[in-house]
This record gives C-alpha cells, structure tokens and sequence, in this order.
C-alpha cells in the first residue's frame, strides 16, 4: 500500500540514493534537452537555406536528397550521441527548474533561432562563393561546385554544431573528446561525407 501510495520508493535505504537519482534526472532531461535544440536549430538552417534561396530567386543550393543524407548522417548519429553525454561537473550546484517551465524555458527558442540563422548564413556563403569561383560571374543557375560546398559546409556545421551543444561550458572544461559516442558519431560522419564526395560511384 505504501509502495501505490509514494511518489518516491528507496529499496536500499540509503538517503545518498536520492542526490544519485536526482544527479541522473537532471542529467537525462539536459541531454534530452540538447539533443532537441540540435536537431531544430539544424533543420531550421536547412530550411531556412533553401528558403532564403528561393526569395533570392537563387536555384535551391540543396537538392532533397542532399538534406536526406544530412538528417540520416549528420544529424541522426550526433543526436543519439547527445543523448548519451555524461553528466557536467555543475548538474547538482544548478537551482531546481520550475516544474510548470516548458523545454523552451530559459532563453533555448533564440538559441535555436540564432544557431538556425548561423548555420543557413554560412551555407548560403559556400554556396555563392563555389558558384562564383566556378564561373565567375553571378547567374541563377544551377552550379554543381556550389551546391557541393554547400553541401559540405552545412554537414560539417552540423558535426561542429554537435559538439557546440555538448555543454554551456567550454568544451575544453569538459573535455573536448570526452564524450566516446560523440567522438564516434563524429568519425563515422565524417568518413560517410569523404566517401560521397570522393568516390564517384
């Protein structure tokens, strides 16, 4: 009856369990937390770089299946690593979250916004530059040097961004290869993108 009853059950009564517990909700909702901004600050630079574009009455830098292989290469297997970060050194010196604060609570909507707008600005920049350098002039047509430096510009920004998202602190604070998942994720992005850009086939 008292185990229906509790909101809380310790079964091995030891108080110190409860700070443990504690330690590892916060860094679960953190993690979930970073992974959710990442994935909407990179989609929004992918929409808004096509967007962009296409006010610009510009041929769209990224082709679908462009934006396909960055959602399942360098967003998926960053994400997952995210969500896998260990806890950061000051998780239990934090003040308690409201329980009524939603997860755009404390200012992460404009960072979403801003990074969004970050990564679309340097896509758009790759893309102009390699359409400039290939033909040395500016035409809205379709530019396969262009496109592929906008291609790559926005997947390595994604791989760059992820590491970004592993802390509010310096990543040299916590370790810049501190995380094994996201090192990982990180190789295999990597090594997918050179096989796509270099293999022909």
């Amino acid at each position: 009856v008292s185990k229906e009853a509790s909101a809380m059950i310790l079964t091995d009564d030891n108080f110190a369990t409860i700070v443990e517990a504690v330690g590892q909700g916060r860094t679960l909702y953190s993690n979930i937390l970073k992974a959710i901004q990442f994935l909407l600050s990179s989609n929004l630079g992918e929409v808004l770089t096509v967007f962009v574009a296409v006010m610009l009455n510009w041929d769209s830098p990224l082709l679908p299946i462009h934006i396909l292989w960055v959602n399942l290469i360098t967003d998926s297997l960053p994400a997952l690593a995210l969500g896998m970060e260990p806890a950061e050194p000051d998780v239990m010196r934090r003040p308690p979250r409201k329980a009524s604060d939603g997860i755009f609570a404390g200012g992460m909507g404009v960072d979403i916004a801003y990074q969004g707008l970050m990564v679309a600005a340097l896509t758009l920049a790759a893309y102009f530059i390699g359409h400039y350098m290939e033909s040395g002039m500016w035409e809205a047509v379709n530019s396969p040097d262009g496109m592929t430096m906008a291609f790559l510009t926005l997947s390595m920004a994604e791989i760059f961004h992820a590491f970004n998202m592993r802390s509010n602190m310096s990543l040299f604070k916590v370790g810049v290869f501190s995380n094994r998942n996201m090192n990982k994720a990180a190789l295999v992005s990597l090594v997918l993108m050179a096989i796509v850009l270099f293999v022909p086939p």
